[in-house]
């Protein structure tokens, strides 16, 4: 339970200051009251805010999508059963989940007892519930389908784990490969390269270019290693600084669509988490222009999202969905022709839904495939690496063979 420090007048006219525990602010209050305390100062305690406001705390890293597909999936049992959601995020807890997704969801049952929205709370733990999930409680909770979203969150973190899994295991090998071609390089760099160059250079003979080639890289990082990385560093983050903010982001997004496979993977994905969504909306009663501007936040895209922007102005002067869209690259053509399909047969929900999972099923063979491509690249590419390296140090040992001769 959430602790509070508290100062403040007994009935006495005497200041008291002291640790207070109850579930939330006005609880404390409450409580101080019936002792007879008037809390003039009344904060939680920076044992339990820690958690949440330091830059180095267990927050600072996502939780598997496992564990929170796990207990979205109970909180959406439990409020199809008819729990109240105050009691049904506390019953989950009580089932020793995570340690970060337990103080989390502490956190958030505190929120919620004081008033505010599961979505705002939610939104309160970047690091444990992402922007989309976030978007889409919202979602449900103005169209009173919230057990619907958080089971269809909890569909989207297994798929999303099952991904994960799968490039894991598609990447360990190709892992291995780069570890030891590396280990490799660094050994014949450190040690067969000077060693080779010394007796050239004795010689006075010209060394082949693989072999000036590699020795100026081994110089230039011998000499300028430090700079380099810390360079890398600087560089990485001064991007993540331009992405953080909207402008940044938006440029960002336009590079990742020009890209040809990725940049396809990401509209898919992206449209599809916005269709789920809409589909949500448009079957809770609420109406296509009010669901289009709940749901389009949940692409997770901001060019989406500015298409969608202007869709809902165009949709609120009269004008179709699909006919604003149609022509857009952002938006796959099927999106587009089941659109306005569920429109002229008043079923849009049902068409929104086959469409967002008809992207899914098409990105995750898409997936599949780059999965099943990136080991025999890694491994070509890494053999390359070391034939070169092993090309520049053998080169000048034949040369020197031939001169002996």
């Amino acid at each position: 339970m959430p602790s509070f420090r508290y100062k403040g007048v007994s009935l006495a006219g005497k200041r008291v200051s002291g640790l207070i525990e109850a579930e939330s602010a006005r609880g404390a209050r409450a409580q101080l009251r019936e002792r007879g305390v008037l809390a003039s100062d009344l904060k939680q305690s920076e044992s339990d805010r820690s958690l949440f406001n330091h830059p180095l705390t267990l927050f600072s890293r996502r939780i598997s999508p496992r564990v929170l597909s796990r207990a979205m999936r109970q909180l959406a049992t439990l409020l199809r059963a008819g729990v109240p959601l105050v009691e049904a995020v506390a019953s989950i807890r009580k089932r020793g989940v995570e340690a970060r997704l337990g103080a989390a969801l502490d956190n958030i049952r505190v929120r919620l007892l004081e008033g505010e929205s599961f979505a705002a709370g939610l939104a309160r733990h970047p690091s444990v519930f992402p922007a989309i999930y976030v978007a889409m409680v919202e979602a449900g909770e103005a169209s009173g389908a919230l057990d619907s979203v958080c089971e269809r969150i909890a569909d989207h973190a297994e798929a999303s784990a099952r991904l994960q899994s799968r490039a894991r295991a598609a990447m360990t090998y190709p892992a291995i490969m780069s570890l030891v071609g590396g280990g490799i390089v660094l050994f014949l760099l450190a040690y067969v390269v000077p060693q080779v160059t010394r007796v050239f250079a004795e010689a006075n003979q010209q060394l082949p270019l693989p072999t000036r080639m590699l020795m100026a890289a081994g110089s230039a990082v011998g000499n300028y290693g430090a700079v380099m990385f810390l360079g890398l560093l600087a560089l990485l983050a001064g991007i993540r600084v331009a992405v953080s903010r909207d402008e940044g982001r938006r440029r960002f997004e336009s590079l990742l669509l020009a890209t040809p496979v990725a940049g396809g993977l990401f509209r898919d994905l992206a449209v599809a988490r916005f269709a789920q969504t809409l589909s949500t909306m448009v079957s809770g009663g609420l109406t296509l222009v009010d669901a289009l501007r709940i749901s389009r936040s949940a692409s997770g895209s901001l060019l989406v999202n500015d298409a969608l922007a202007r869709a809902e102005t165009a949709v609120s002067e009269g004008e179709s969905l699909a006919e604003h869209l149609e022509g857009n690259p952002l938006f796959h053509p099927m999106i587009v022709d089941m659109l306005a399909v569920g429109e002229r047969s008043g079923d849009l929900e049902g068409m929104l839904a086959k469409a967002a999972e008809a992207l899914d099923e098409e990105v995750g063979e898409q997936i599949d495939t780059l999965a099943r491509l990136a080991e025999p690249a890694m491994i070509v590419l890494m053999a390359g690496v070391v034939l070169f390296v092993l090309l520049a140090i053998m080169l000048p040992v034949f040369e020197m063979n031939q001169l002996v001769r």
